[in-house]
């Protein structure tokens, strides 16, 4: 007879399993970072299947005694999915195998020794080691913001926000784990703690499947050249006096920008207006950062949130929507403008078109 948690490990599995493989035998772009989605699912069903497996008394010491294995080999697999995202550039390469040693250990002293003689100290190991790769994931995700926002105008590439929380989830999962063996150890009742962390591994498969692989994202990886620009700009010391040069430059990037409407291109980039105003691009980014004080995601955007102010105030086609407006200024996303607008205005852009009609 199956119990709750029996019924909990069957939609996981049969879930897990039929979204593996269509994931892994689909034409989608991303190819890489489709492989690595469909071994974490694939990962997870599988260890799901293996308890699954010890709760029915089939091969149940040696299911319990390898699960801590899939424990060390989330924490590689997170980290190199995050990279697949966002990092143009990568690629899997070979010694990116080292990150899975601690999980092939695991596996080959269950193999050998049945893995008894160091089950406290794997179980110990396992949520610190899982801990480190996640608050490395999560450095990523800030870096590739950071790096986003100084080089891009187009906020909707910033986010990611399913992707923290697929590691949050994750997190919690480590510790529920965590109490979860602690009670063990004191003999008390874990059932419902067990539960937790079976609902949890559904929700995070459902996340990584529908934000991770059917969400109509479109983001683009960091480069190498990005990452230097932005690592530049970090590094150095913000100038606080304003030469006429200076001056006269900023003066010029502000008249090209409104003279062209740059800002109306949806892709436009630190690198795209560089070479519109002849200038290098990374004295261009010391410009607008020392004498704006934002970086060039914010900068662009405010130059979309006053044109757009504009035309709601003083609308000549009645008939032209909120909708249209956005599109026109340079958004490509509605949620990513009205986040924006409002925190300009303090208003959504109804309110906003409303209160100045």
């Amino acid at each position: 007879m199956f119990s709750f948690i029996n019924v909990v490990h069957i939609i996981i599995i049969f879930q897990g399993t039929l979204l593996t493989l269509y994931i892994f035998f689909s034409n989608r772009k991303k190819i890489k970072s489709n492989l690595l989605l469909s071994t974490i699912i694939g990962v997870l069903t599988i260890q799901v299947l293996s308890l699954f497996l010890a709760n029915r008394n089939i091969e149940a010491h040696f299911f319990q005694n390898i699960n801590s294995m899939y424990g060390y080999a989330y924490g590689p697999l997170l980290f190199l999915y995050n990279r697949s995202i966002t990092r143009a550039q990568f690629k899997f390469r070979l010694k990116d195998i080292f990150h899975f040693i601690p999980s092939l250990i695991v596996f080959l002293n269950v193999v050998f020794n049945y893995g008894d003689s160091i089950l406290f100290g794997i179980y110990l190991g396992y949520p610190i080691h899982i801990a480190l790769y996640l608050f490395l994931c999560f450095l990523e995700v800030r870096t590739y913001k950071r790096v986003i926002k100084d080089n891009y105008s187009k906020l909707e590439w910033l986010n990611l926000g399913w992707l923290q929380w697929t590691f949050t989830i994750f997190s919690l999962i480590v510790v529920v784990d965590i109490i979860q063996f602690i009670f063990f150890l004191s003999n008390y009742n874990s059932a419902q703690l067990e539960t937790v962390v079976f609902i949890l591994i559904l929700a995070a498969i459902n996340l990584l499947y529908f934000k991770g692989f059917m969400s109509n994202r479109k983001h683009i990886g960091i480069n190498n050249e990005d990452m230097t620009l932005s690592s530049s700009m970090s590094a150095r010391k913000k100038r606080t006096v304003s030469s006429d040069k200076v001056l006269n430059d900023i003066k010029r990037i502000n008249q090209h920008i409104i003279d062209n409407e740059s800002f109306k291109n949806p892709d436009l980039t630190i690198a795209l207006l560089a070479q519109e105003l002849d200038i290098n691009k990374r004295t261009l980014s010391e410009l607008i950062n020392d004498h704006y004080k934002v970086n060039f995601a914010s900068f662009i955007n405010n130059y979309r949130i006053n044109n757009a102010k504009q035309r709601l105030m003083h609308q000549t086609d009645s008939k032209e929507t909120i909708l249209e407006i956005l599109y026109d200024v340079g958004f490509n996303s509605k949620s990513s403008f009205n986040t924006s607008f409002k925190k300009s205005t303090g208003l959504t852009p109804s309110e906003f078109k409303n209160k100045h009609q």
